[in-house]
């Protein structure tokens, strides 16, 4: 869980001019109407997709370095077995 310390929950109180318990109970479309408000631009939502942002799932899995807690085990008895 991430916690903001006193000096950014300042800055956004200032910046919405609201308490930041009142911010992070509106919805989607009251947060987005609050942005506007403030930034007075409307706020675009693309539905485009961006090549330079597709997931690419975990680099651990691509690279085969994610391993079972059975291929764990396997491995180490083959390890223990192989001194005997």
């Amino acid at each position: 869980m991430y916690s903001l310390n006193s000096k950014t929950k300042k800055s956004i109180e200032d910046s919405f001019s609201m308490p930041l318990e009142k911010i992070i109970e509106l919805d989607h479309e009251e947060g987005t109407r609050l942005i506007e408000s403030v930034t007075s631009k409307k706020l675009v939502f693309s539905n485009k997709r961006d090549s330079r942002k597709v997931g690419r799932g975990s680099p651990y899995l691509s690279r085969k370095r994610l391993r079972t807690i059975e291929e764990v085990d396997r491995k180490l008895a083959e390890i223990c077995n192989a001194g005997v």
